[in-house]
């Protein structure tokens, strides 16, 4: 058990914080003995448990500060001296307990990460009982964390963002995802502003001084993390219905920004109705009101007061290019999703929060892909999440999608993008591939219905995986849910005459050149592999359930070639020798699905950075590639670019390894063009990004950078002028070579807009200069007092991710590390380290621990943030130097031009 934290006491009014130490206050002689605090080590004690909630709020945006009242009903279930619950960064004015028909006064404490003790002056029975608080804490005006307000054209307006630990600098709580139980909420706003709420208002009373009471209805169970709440002078825009119940839809939007969201109107309702077929339940809230919040990192599945960044939402008409509708409908999709896993059924702590976030990531291909099959939507995501959760499980530091959260720390860090979302949903893909598509979605409405409005844990999840599929197929998926890192299988074939041929297989841990990570590890993984000759083919699946594993093949002859991943969907990294490889390669075109290509040119990478394969004979393969028709065949092999370093090479390779790119995908991108021409469907302008993108930013191809010189010149001078699907990535390869004009034009532009969407992506172009002095120019944005480093983050990821700019950039990073994430919430903390995963040397790496090590032990979220992007930094570095001759050796032999067409 922990040794207890110093306390701080206080007769009346406390002021609870996050501080680690704190020192009694000197006893009243006439008050009553108070026992010694004793906060719990993280989660609350269960004795003490919320049945309901009745909240009071006074918000008045323009204010500092904020005050409130919350009475609690609770079940106690062992005598008590002292309830601990949290409130943190707040002043209790009041604490009181009524048990047992008597009324307690009571003594708040603080303990450190914002836990709040009510220490009582008799023991409390058990039964049930009510906590009477009253408080008042700051208005966040800096982080976008628990309250905060954000000012529009001179105006503020009131937000909440809560998940997972901020809901206490809100209001006192017991803030935990397990305790799920309703909420009723009251506010005193003004009465010429907008109060909203997760559900519906039932009354509105005037009050003097120009104020307004308004009582929201009774909601039903939720945690703590989920309440939400808007106040500000909003405009509320009538959307109609949405759902089988006919839900109303409204969108809560700046004063004067109703006319941007006719896009989000019009395909909000298909959403929610796609989501609703798919667990054949109809939406389970009264009304669904879009809070449109001012910034993307705001974007959270509260019930019935769902919260969509501006990014996203705000579409001015005519700009509703095909990027900015996928990403709408792919949020909102996602959003929406975890009102069914996430709010109807909810992690009982945080280290289940995959529960919310994997299953969510996963049913976005599901609704999203029938929103707009021309899209490839599902396809798209399942085969990116798969590979940025295999990279991510290349570190020796990763962690589990089903992490430890036994500190603090561990619970800001369970929302990890590579796990908890991508690894998560690309695990699921193999399992339903395994099981077939109605079995996982009826085990999955199951799921839903048992666990309707209450709490559930892995060991919940892997019982009705179980009850449906088996225990061998729940025990495989616990192999991978609980494991950090991601399999290797590799397979000899053994052919002999007369007999079945047989594949021998083996597993490992897959480790990348580089890596202190022990191959000695093992999964129980479901397999299915293609082997065949010709156009001809079989597929065979089975469980590999040790190191080793023997399967026969279909058919009497031996195969001249085995995929050993067939569909694609294994979460595993096939090992392949040269010559099986080639084998495979030599297949035609048609005997492997989009999936099995774009599968086993991820491989091929894996084997890339294994040292398998040679990088000089992988890029051999390119060029093929570039010649697919599949748009992301052609991405991913253009993937495989990324191992190349040019600021390495020589000035006469550095040209010539960019005219090898610029020849393989110049000609594409220059018959498409910059603009989309009369008749282009989605198909055809979800090309022209990635072709472009390669040929002009990569390839530096003179015919493009021309003209997307021209096209920003001509939308400088008039927006309607350019189509707006060419004017981001335009503006991105005009500033490549830009001069002091240009940036300043795009810095007066950026003063002059009140638009955040349009002010991040004129800050995505300033990330993007190459001068030194303009770099410098733009990174001093960044610290300034003018902008919003909330708004200006784009700048130091886009010259910290390119080489050209790296150097400038980490030097800044150094000199104003401190400065940057005292203004931050540590999620954006762990961003900010991330970054420096970029680097790619070992004196780098050296420098990187011996600066942010000693800062971030000191703060939230930091450290694993830290680990993994020193290992990051080194792997990068071996690659680099392991493939540097190959890559060498390949340019003196590669092509000027190329057929790619």
């Amino acid at each position: 058990m922990r040794s207890l934290l110093p306390l701080l006491l206080a007769a009346a009014v406390i002021r609870c914080a996050h501080a680690p130490e704190a020192t009694p206050a000197a006893p009243v002689a006439t008050a009553p003995e108070w026992p010694e605090p004793q906060p719990p080590a993280l989660r609350l004690p269960e004795s003490v448990r919320p049945t309901r909630y009745a909240l009071d709020l006074k918000l008045l945006p323009a204010e500092p500060t904020f005050s409130g009242s919350v009475s609690i009903d609770v079940e106690v279930s062992e005598a008590a001296r002292q309830i601990w619950l949290h409130g943190q960064d707040m002043e209790i004015s009041q604490a009181r307990v009524e048990a047992g028909g008597r009324t307690l006064e009571a003594r708040a404490v603080t303990a450190s990460e914002g836990r709040l003790g009510l220490l009582l002056p008799e023991t409390v029975q058990p039964g049930k009982a009510r906590i009477h608080l009253a408080f008042t804490g700051k208005v966040d005006r800096e982080r976008s964390q628990g309250l905060y307000a954000v000012e529009e054209d001179g105006e503020p307006y009131l937000y909440t963002f809560f998940e997972p630990v901020d809901a206490r600098r809100a209001f006192p709580c017991f803030d935990e995802p397990g305790f799920k139980v309703p909420w009723t909420l009251r506010i005193t706003a003004k009465e010429e502003h907008v109060a909203l709420a997760n559900h519906p208002i039932v009354s509105r009373e005037k009050l003097p001084d120009g104020l307004a009471r308004v009582t929201f209805a009774e909601s039903k169970p939720m945690p703590s993390y989920l309440v939400a709440f808007v106040v500000g002078p909003f405009d509320i825009v009538d959307a109609g219905t949405a759902g089988r119940n006919a839900a109303p839809l409204r969108f809560i939007v700046p004063r004067g920004r109703g006319a941007e969201t006719a896009y989000a109107a019009s395909v909000t309702p298909r959403i929610v109705s796609l989501i609703e077929d798919y667990f054949d339940m109809p939406y389970p809230y009264e009304k669904l009101d879009v809070a449109v919040v001012p910034r993307y990192w705001g974007t959270m599945e509260h019930p019935g007061l769902v919260a969509l960044g501006q990014p996203l939402t705000l579409i001015r008409p005519g700009e509703e290019t095909l990027a900015r509708r996928k990403w709408y409908v792919n949020i909102a999709n996602h959003e929406l999703g975890h009102y069914w896993f996430g709010n109807i059924v909810t992690c009982n702590w945080w280290d289940d929060i995959w529960l919310n976030e994997s299953l969510t990531s996963w049913l976005d291909r599901k609704t999203v892909d029938p929103f707009d099959t021309s899209w490839g939507f599902g396809l798209e995501q399942s085969v990116q999440s798969a590979s940025f959760a295999l990279e991510t499980d290349t570190l020796a530091a990763t962690l589990p999608v089903r992490k430890p959260a036994t500190t603090h720390d561990e619970v800001l860090g369970a929302f990890d993008n590579g796990t908890t979302y991508a690894k998560g949903s690309a695990i699921l893909d193999m399992f339903e591939a395994w099981l077939g598509e109605e079995r996982m979605r009826d085990l999955l409405r199951g799921h839903i219905k048992k666990n309707e409005w209450g709490v559930t844990t892995s060991e919940d999840f892997a019982a009705t995986l179980s009850a449906a599929a088996g225990p061998d197929v729940a025990r495989a998926f616990r192999s991978f849910i609980d494991q950090a890192g991601a399999p290797r299988v590799a397979a000899e074939l053994q052919c002999q005459p007369g007999a079945p041929a047989k594949l021998k297989f083996t597993q490992e841990r897959y480790v990348p050149a580089g890596s202190t990570a022990s191959k000695d590890q093992t999964w129980t993984i479901p397999v299915c592999v293609r082997a065949g000759s010709g156009n001809t083919s079989e597929r065979t699946c089975t469980m590999l359930t040790g190191a080793t594993h023997e399967l026969e093949l279909p058919g009497k002859s031996c195969p001249s070639w085995v995929l050993l991943n067939a569909g694609g969907t294994g979460y595993y990294r096939s090992g392949y020798t040269p010559q099986q490889l080639s084998r495979v390669l030599a297949a035609p075109e048609r005997a492997l699905t989009v999936r099995e290509h774009l599968t086993l040119l991820s491989d091929m990478e894996a084997g890339v950075r294994r040292g398998d394969l040679p990088l000089g004979e992988v890029l051999r393969h390119v060029p093929t590639t570039a010649r697919a028709e599949h748009r992301l065949i052609r991405q991913r092999g253009a993937s495989l670019l990324g191992f190349v370093h040019p600021e390495r090479l020589s000035d006469d390779e550095r040209a010539r390894y960019r005219k090898w790119v610029a020849a393989m995908y110049g000609p594409r991108a220059r018959a498409l063009g910059w603009e989309p021409r009369p008749g282009d469907d989605d198909a055809v302008k979800a090309q022209r990004p990635g072709l472009l993108s390669l040929a002009a930013l990569r390839g530096e191809d003179p015919v493009l950078v021309r003209e997307a010189n021209r096209l920003v010149k001509a939308w400088l001078a008039d927006r309607k002028a350019v189509h707006p699907e060419a004017v981001p990535l335009a503006l991105v390869v005009a500033a490549r070579n830009g001069d002091k004009a240009f940036f300043d034009t795009l810095v007066a532009r950026a003063r002059a807009t009140e638009d955040r969407t349009e002010r991040s992506r004129i800050f995505t172009t300033l990330g993007a200069f190459r001068d030194p002095a303009l770099v410098r120019e733009a990174l001093a944005l960044v610290t300034g007092s003018e902008f919003d480093v909330r708004d200006t983050w784009p700048i130091l990821t886009g010259f910290i991710t390119v080489a050209q700019t790296r150097a400038l950039a980490w030097a800044f990073l150094q000199e104003h590390f401190d400065a940057l994430a005292s203004r931050m919430r540590p999620d954006e903390v762990a961003g900010l380290i991330g970054l420096v995963g970029t680097l790619c040397d070992d004196t780098s790496a050296a420098e990187a621990e011996a600066f942010l090590g000693p800062r971030a032990a000191k703060l939230d979220n930091a450290p694993q943030a830290l680990t993994e992007a020193l290992e990051s930094i080194r792997l990068c570095a071996a690659s680099a130097s392991m493939n540097a001759q190959s890559v060498r050796d390949f340019l003196k032999k590669a092509p000027a031009t190329s057929s790619a067409r």
